[in-house]
């Protein structure tokens, strides 16, 4: 890139993703801009496009992958442009992005028209390929979004030295040259936030995004400007980051204000006022602040008034900087969150350690469980011994009951012989069962008025009726 070139990222939308046969590739076409005026207030002729277009074929598509956070889940995602500020391997200070190519236009950029709600519209769009067999997982990820028609949030970066500016527009000029193209994070994605358009109609870099990128630009120039002198003086200039004829002014003024360290992005500019970020990257004094100036502008000059310095911060607009009093109870208040907060650091921390006991007598209880249930056979093999030793001395016992009342039969009846079973439970079943079995052997035990023959027979087995215990339960249970 020449000294006189500057940099401008556009509109860049995939627009078609078709089937192939072969495996490696994934051919699609992109829309990469249209010929109305942007909401940064530039714009590209359908002329000056058609001249750049032979510059777009073989230029790099660009992602950041982000993996999934666990197999089977819609964590993974795309990133932005990925921009950092670094040195070059002569020492010279550049704006790098951690991104990777992951396709490339395989055509010239041509005039083509697409669907909108208000109706048709002309856009120079570009065919493309990805490498889908290396860049599996992204690609796999953008055929999801084009599958569930979500837009697919790119931009590209075009190189430029001429352009003119009328009624506060910006209108490029040719040559042109287009420099790479990234794909953007398109939808909400685990930790991963959409990266939102810059402008209403189109879908972009966010405004943080493009801001971020630009202020690296003009930190990377100022710094240079100050290590090789004045020779510098034009590239700062070409890249910086307003295309308005007002904040060159305002620069032109306030930049001879600054030291060697430090650096100025003029983050807004109003009818009476700007807002500026400065940054100073010094030893001493390093700071990153945003200041509020008044100015003034008369025709085609404007004045600063300096002594109106005020620091600001951002909330939904410029605010200034609180009086010390009021500052002061707010670093109280601050004060006071940090005590809460300890508060509740100790609460969450006693909180894991009841849960860590939790979890240690969770633990034992599994394992204890775990030898009941091994254990368990052997309790019921020892339960049936016990039953059935039971079951044999009730047996046995109402067996010589109904013997020695000479009620073998009675005593071989389906009827008996479910009783003595249920007089072996322990509950009101078992209670019922030997009440029953009582009362048959007490119906047995009447004696007959017949013959004195039978009464005699009877007597003979009173032995072994009446034990000595005369009490009922003795006699007629065990």
């Amino acid at each position: 890139m020449t000294k006189k070139q500057k940099k401008k990222l556009c509109q860049l939308q995939l627009n078609e993703i078709k089937t192939s046969d072969d495996p490696t590739k994934l051919s699609c076409s992109f829309v990469i801009f249209d010929f109305d005026v942007s909401h940064n207030n530039a714009v590209i002729s359908k002329d000056v496009a058609l001249e750049a277009a032979s510059t777009i074929i073989n230029k790099p598509i660009v992602a950041k992958y982000y993996e999934v956070d666990e197999l089977n889940t819609s964590t993974d995602a795309l990133g932005t442009h990925e921009a950092y500020l670094d040195t070059d391997k002569h020492g010279e200070l550049e704006v790098k992005r951690d991104t990777a190519p992951i396709g490339v236009f395989t055509s010239e950029g041509y005039i083509t028209e697409i669907e909108t709600p208000d109706g048709k519209k002309e856009v120079l769009a570009a065919d493309a390929i990805l490498w889908s067999s290396r860049f599996k997982d992204a690609c796999e990820l953008l055929l999801e979004w084009y599958g569930r028609g979500i837009n697919i949030n790119t931009s590209c970066e075009i190189l430029y030295s001429n352009y003119t500016m009328q009624d506060g527009i910006e209108h490029l000029q040719s040559p042109i040259y287009f420099e790479g193209h990234a794909i953007l994070n398109s939808e909400k994605r685990g930790e991963h936030d959409i990266v939102l358009p810059a402008y209403d109609s189109s879908k972009l870099l966010s405004f943080n995004e493009i801001q971020q990128f630009e202020r690296l630009v003009a930190q990377a120039a100022t710094r240079q400007n100050n290590e090789e002198g004045e020779k510098m003086n034009k590239f700062r200039k070409v890249f910086e980051l307003s295309h308005s004829d007002v904040r060159t002014l305002l620069y032109n003024q306030l930049d001879p204000t600054l030291d060697k360290e430090s650096a100025s992005y003029i983050a807004d500019v109003y009818d009476t006022y700007f807002i500026v970020n400065v940054y100073s990257w010094s030893d001493e004094n390093s700071y990153d602040k945003y200041f509020k100036y008044n100015y003034t502008r008369t025709g085609d000059t404007v004045s600063i008034d300096f002594d109106s310095k005020t620091e600001v911060f951002i909330t939904r607009n410029w605010e200034e900087v609180v009086p010390e009093p009021i500052q002061t109870q707010l670093n109280q208040k601050d004060e006071k969150i940090k005590d809460l907060t300890k508060q509740v650091n100790q609460i969450n921390k006693n909180k894991a350690d009841i849960e860590q006991q939790f979890n240690t007598a969770s633990e034992k209880l599994v394992q204890l469980n775990s030898e009941v249930e091994q254990l368990k056979p052997y309790k019921e093999k020892h339960e049936k011994t016990l039953l059935e030793q039971k079951l044999n001395e009730k047996n046995e016992f109402y067996k010589a009951k109904f013997e020695a009342l000479n009620a073998e039969e009675k005593f071989s009846t389906e009827e008996v012989q479910n009783l003595i079973h249920a007089s072996v439970k322990q509950d009101e079943e078992g209670e019922k069962a030997v009440l029953q079995l009582n009362t048959m052997l007490v119906d047995l035990v009447s004696v007959p008025t017949e013959t004195n023959t039978t009464i005699r027979e009877f007597s003979s087995k009173r032995e072994n009726l009446i034990p000595n215990d005369d009490s009922f339960e003795s006699r007629f249970s065990q």
